[in-house]
């Protein structure tokens, strides 16, 4: 058995930690309070969470103005006079309000969308965001009807943030945080699975087969060279496209593929595995990554190979149209494999290897998924489906043939359209919104207070409903009409028929948000307690 060897972090210096110490979060905190804040984009905090937990090594900060020009110019950063490859610059957009505000120097307070504190950073530079040469060179096109160009197109914001930061730990998604591990978290892992090779597998939808197969190929490829292989699903779940399937549903499918152990079933080498004391599924892990996504194609593509050299990796699988989005009107933006060549053009050092895998489908005459290289020429018939075709049979509840995708995650995947589309309009058609014909003034008016709901959210037994029960008996002593929503009595009646499932713990929500809107346009004060 060869030497299990993970590589060095990018960028030759380590793996960056930018997380503050547990032993100063109380005092790094006080100090944060006291400083004039920065409100970072919901998309940036998983940058500046990544910078933080070191998977954008050697960064300790988003980039100055002349690496992050340099970045679009040259596509490599420097370290020690040696030159890393690095494709897409990372720098923090800023209103001109902010820009004018902040010295280069001073330290702020970053908080997120909704006024969290996160961390703070020490101000470097301060400059303009040159947007046509930022999408001319990360998208190589002047075209603007793109995903990805719309990405800052559509932030009005026209200036850069760069320095050094510190981080407050991250808080955990709650449904499917224990699959977020940090880069340190990941090198453990692989050193106790003993791997020779580590390959990621880059995702950010549902997989049918096809995409199982670039995991079957990377494992069987790697193992049947002598290595001691195991393969990592590692979706991307942060920012993405509107019309992307949302991370919960899409980790809620992966989890069903490795519970069922269906993972490449029927498609792997079965000769092969049989002269092995492990089997193929036992060499598949889940684990997540939340970073957003840009849409650059052959660029994101070395990128997200960077992000999983820090992560540990050995090997990443570049597919088809990696990272891919086409234009507006259909035309694709990039060629099928320009990701796999970019690999070859490389303008900086970059450890992790490509694992390229090219077309997939799956052929009657062998009755499993294979590489169509292989069998174009023999005439064999392929069992095909355009992405387009899915996506709107799964909308309509159809059955996805099995050859095309498994049972489990079709049936995740219809659950979530037809809640989606339950969302959009109202079932029953011969129905009219009646007024009351007291209006909310005067309800205001005879109660002697405005109806609002108050929402504390929080983790299992964190103490929210506590929380809401004395504030309901203060308000009531002060005069007030309140009533607490609590979840554990809310699943008692109106929501019985929920389970906990993704869609289920939506519609959840969902109904608690229309009971409270009731309840304060009453004139209530309404107080709610939910994992929300």
């Amino acid at each position: 058995m060869k030497k299990n060897i993970i590589p060095e972090p990018h960028g030759g210096c380590g793996l960056v930690n930018r997380i503050v110490p547990e032993i100063e979060r109380e005092s790094f905190i006080e100090r944060a309070l006291r400083l004039k804040t920065y409100t970072i984009s919901a998309p940036d905090v998983s940058i500046f969470y990544r910078i933080a937990d070191g998977a954008l090594s050697p960064l300790q900060g988003p980039m100055s103005k002349e690496e992050f020009y340099a970045v679009l110019e040259k596509e490599y950063i420097v370290r020690n006079n040696k030159k890393y490859a690095w494709t897409i610059p990372f720098a923090f957009a800023a209103a001109k309000a902010d820009a004018e505000g902040f010295e280069i120097g001073e330290t702020i307070a970053v908080q997120d969308e909704f006024g969290l504190i996160i961390g703070t950073m020490e101000i470097s530079d301060i400059y303009k965001l040159d947007k046509d040469l930022y999408n001319q060179k990360v998208y190589m096109t002047k075209r603007l009807d793109h995903p990805g160009p719309r990405i800052i197109n559509e932030d009005n914001r026209g200036y850069l943030l760069a320095g050094s930061i510190w981080a407050l730990p991250q808080l955990n998604k709650t449904t499917f945080g224990k699959y977020m591990l940090s880069p340190e978290d990941t090198r453990r892992l692989f050193s106790e699975r003993s791997w020779e090779r580590i390959v990621a597998f880059q995702t950010r939808n549902a997989l049918h087969r096809a995409h199982e197969y670039a995991m079957v190929y990377a494992l069987e490829k790697l193992t049947k060279e002598g290595f001691f292989t195991g393969v990592v699903l590692n979706p991307l779940v942060g920012a993405t496209k509107s019309d992307d399937v949302p991370a919960e549903v899409r980790m809620s499918t992966y989890e069903a593929l490795l519970k069922s152990k269906l993972l490449g079933y029927g498609d792997s080498d079965d000769n092969f595995w049989k002269g092995k004391d492990y089997s193929f599924t036992d060499q598949i892990v889940l684990v997540g990554l939340d970073m957003k996504m840009y849409y650059a194609g052959p660029k994101e593509a070395i990128m997200h190979a960077i992000y999983r050299q820090n992560y540990g990796f050995t090997d990443i699988i570049i597919g088809r149209k990696h990272a891919d989005a086409h234009f507006d009107n259909g035309d694709p933006a990039w060629g099928d494999f320009d990701a796999h060549d970019k690999f070859d053009k490389l303008s900086g050092e970059l450890k992790i290897k490509p694992v390229k895998v090219g077309f997939a489908g799956y052929f009657e005459e062998i009755q499993k998924v294979g590489l169509i290289e292989d069998y174009k020429d023999k005439g064999y018939h392929q069992v095909s489906i355009s992405g387009k075709e899915l996506r709107k049979k799964l909308a309509k509840g159809q059955a996805i043939d099995e050859r095309i995708m498994r049972r489990p995650v079709a049936q995740i995947l219809i659950d979530y359209y037809k809640e989606k589309n339950r969302d959009k309009e109202i079932v029953s058609k011969n129905i009219t919104w009646h007024e009351s014909g007291i209006s909310k003034q005067d309800r205001q008016t005879r109660n002697r207070q405005r109806g609002a709901v108050l929402w504390f959210t929080g983790l299992p037994s964190s103490g929210k409903s506590t929380i809401a029960v004395e504030l309901q008996a203060l308000l009531f002593e002060m005069g007030n009409n309140v009533y607490v929503l609590d979840g554990d009595n809310i699943r008692h009646g109106l929501n019985k028929d929920l389970g906990f499932s993704p869609l289920d713990r939506q519609e959840n929500i969902r109904r608690i948000g229309e009971v409270a809107r009731l309840f304060a346009d009453a004139g209530f004060l309404v107080i709610t307690a939910f994992i929300s």
